[in-house]
């Protein structure tokens, strides 16, 4: 994908922090070239801005409340929020704890990042997001992207899969 494909995807900034959203909306437009940037303060605002602006990338912190973002992913894989539950969903944090990033993983976010976020890193995620999408799957309490993030093909221990329980979809 190009530079001027990243013109035509929608984001959302939810992040409680004004200076943090513009400083995040000014790297999109003026650094990546992102064409149309929209914020919410917190999850709560963002679930009921979701179907109104249905965005391509939801950019949103992990420690606001009263929704964060990890609970904000689960609404959207869910379809509650009146997303498309495969919206793409990077979760930043100023944290960047172990166990934070599992539950993000976990809730079906696409991506982490640790802040302060440069515009390098966010567009090289976002290249990564829209040019190498990994495909979602559906197991039991889980909906979101792949975990796996290689193929495999390098594993021949006596460990390996024989075969793939997840349903990967491209609904």
């Amino acid at each position: 994908m190009d530079e001027n494909k990243l013109s035509t995807i929608r984001v959302l900034v939810v992040d409680p922090y004004s200076q943090l959203r513009e400083i995040i909306r000014d790297i999109l437009l003026r650094g990546i070239g992102v064409e149309e940037v929209f914020e919410a303060k917190d999850g709560e605002e963002a679930a009921r801005l979701m179907s109104d602006y249905r965005p391509d990338v939801v950019i949103a912190d992990s420690t606001m409340k009263p929704l964060n973002a990890i609970d904000l992913t689960k609404r959207i894989r869910s379809g509650e929020s009146g997303a498309d539950p495969k919206t793409a969903v990077i979760v930043i944090s100023g944290r960047a704890e172990v166990g934070e990033i599992l539950a993000a993983r976990d809730a079906g976010a696409n991506e982490y990042l640790a802040k302060p976020v440069s515009a390098k890193i966010l567009e090289l995620r976002l290249h990564s997001i829209f040019e190498h999408p990994r495909p979602f799957v559906r197991v039991d309490n889980f909906f979101g992207p792949d975990r796996r993030r290689h193929d495999g093909s390098g594993f021949t221990g006596k460990e390996k899969r024989t075969h793939d329980n997840s349903q990967a979809t491209n609904e």
